[in-house]
């Protein structure tokens, strides 16, 4: 699951020339005890490059490969030389550094010649942080993101170069394809994968006299007028067009209408289907049925305004419905598809990556194959992801999770179903940067003025 990193970089006559259009502070070298605040959201907005019909996590098409990768010699083994590499990830929840340091900590038991430098941000600055790295010339060796579209020019080691054989089969293939660019390399291996649905307040929808989850954008909006006349500050959808993850909002609404991203090898925001989907949010928004000032609101405070009784429906992830079922109980909810135009039921698919920087040592390389392939050993991977609250991306916990996690079924099962966003396609950091600083204009301007803006901004930034 906002967060995209547009990496825009050159490679030239042996140097590199970088965009100067991030934070000038210089993040590296920050050490293990750099704390972020807690972010309950994924990669929400996290994207992949998988087509629409890619199979889903929860429907393993490596049933025969669903072993755990055994730790490379080198990471269990051998002893690498000195070497000193450093992570920088996002903070998913309160325990990300801690249990980013369980792993780092248990890493150097077996290899004490490695130090590994650990750096946590939170999602909503995290693009400012990356590109602080990459213009001083001080990448981190591992980075966890969400988006991997610009990150090929020459900054990056095809992740195929840093995870074992083992490593790379133990990854579910359906999100591994996630990981693939548009130039067939594959870049990124996926960490964490979440699948979004529509999440609904159960006693809410009763007061209001509904007896179903909508299907249709009909439907949506009738419920969620209902829902608003309840009074007592209650809206009926909670629409997050904030700087986090516009880009998630407005990709459902999209495929709502039927459209997509995609044009040929480019991407297109100025189309008609999604006029028509940016006009069916605005409807929502003047007719005051989604909670106030949209456009300053993220995934996290349309979340907070659920648990609070106060909106009636909104998109989510297991993440965020594990927060609601364990502190606030008294918040009874259901999940469903979201809703379309036609009634065709959505759900929208996210993968996390794992990128590994060519910073051109070759013992630092060696010290980021040997940890990342320590990394997905069931024994440090497994609580890892559990500590994000979001499903996990290797077959065997995949196929774990799926019986042991019944409160999560219907997004294991979606998982089968879901649409990616194209993060492969080296235009999609720059239209993600542009929906998430412009989409929340859609409260006070046209529709079409909004797209106009959007794709004059991702033709300038792509």
């Amino acid at each position: 699951m906002k967060k995209s990193i547009p990496l825009i970089a050159l490679a030239v006559a042996g140097g590199l020339v970088l965009s100067a259009c991030g934070s000038s502070d210089n993040a590296g070298g920050t050490s293990a005890g750099t704390t972020a605040p807690a972010s309950d959201t994924s990669a929400a907005g996290g994207e992949s490059s998988a087509p629409a019909e890619s199979s889903a996590a929860g429907e393993s098409s490596a049933a025969g490969e669903s072993s755990a990768p055994a730790e490379s010699s080198a990471a269990g083994g051998e002893q690498l030389p000195a070497a000193t590499i450093s992570i920088l990830a996002p903070s998913y929840a309160d325990s990300s550094e801690a249990d980013w340091q369980k792993i780092i900590d248990a890493f150097k038991k077996i290899q004490p010649n490695v130090t590994v430098k650990l750096q946590i941000e939170p999602w909503t600055d995290f693009t400012s942080k990356v590109q602080a790295r990459i213009q001083a010339n001080d990448m981190p060796d591992i980075l966890n993101d969400n988006n991997f579209g610009e990150a090929a020019d020459g900054l990056l080691y095809p992740i195929t170069d840093v995870l074992s054989e083992d490593t790379l089969k133990s990854i579910e293939p359906a999100l591994m394809k996630n990981g693939v660019g548009t130039d067939g390399t594959q870049w990124a291996a996926p960490d964490i994968a979440t699948s979004r649905l529509l999440v609904y307040n159960t006693e809410l929808f009763s007061k209001a006299g509904i007896t179903a989850a909508p299907k249709t954008w009909d439907e949506m909006y009738s419920d969620a007028e209902k829902i608003t006349k309840l009074g007592g500050g209650v809206t009926g959808y909670g629409m997050p067009l904030g700087p986090e993850e516009a880009q998630a909002e407005s990709t459902v609404w999209l495929w709502g209408a039927g459209g997509t991203w995609v044009d040929g090898d480019k991407l297109n925001a100025d189309t008609p289907q999604a006029t028509e989907a940016f006009t069916e949010m605005k409807k929502f928004i003047d007719a005051k049925v989604t909670q106030p000032n949209v456009g300053a609101s993220n995934r996290q405070d349309v979340a907070d305004l659920f648990n609070q009784g106060k909106v009636g429906m909104y998109v989510a992830h297991s993440g965020l419905t594990g927060v609601t079922r364990e502190k606030f109980k008294d918040i009874k909810f259901d999940v469903a598809p979201i809703p379309s135009k036609s009634g065709e039921g959505i759900s929208y698919g996210v993968t996390d990556y794992i990128l590994a920087f060519n910073n051109k040592d070759e013992a630092r390389k060696a010290a980021t194959k040997a940890f990342l392939d320590f990394f997905y050993t069931p024994e440090q991977y497994t609580p890892w992801y559990q500590g994000t609250g979001l499903l996990p991306a290797t077959t065997a916990a995949i196929e774990a999770a799926t019986k042991s996690d019944a409160d999560n079924a219907p997004f294991y099962d979606a998982l089968k179903t879901v649409k990616f966003t194209p993060s492969g396609n080296p235009q999609w950091a720059a239209l993600q940067s542009a929906l998430q600083s412009t989409a929340g204009k859609l409260a006070s301007e046209a529709p079409a003025d909004v797209l106009k803006e959007i794709q004059a901004q991702m033709t300038a930034g792509g």
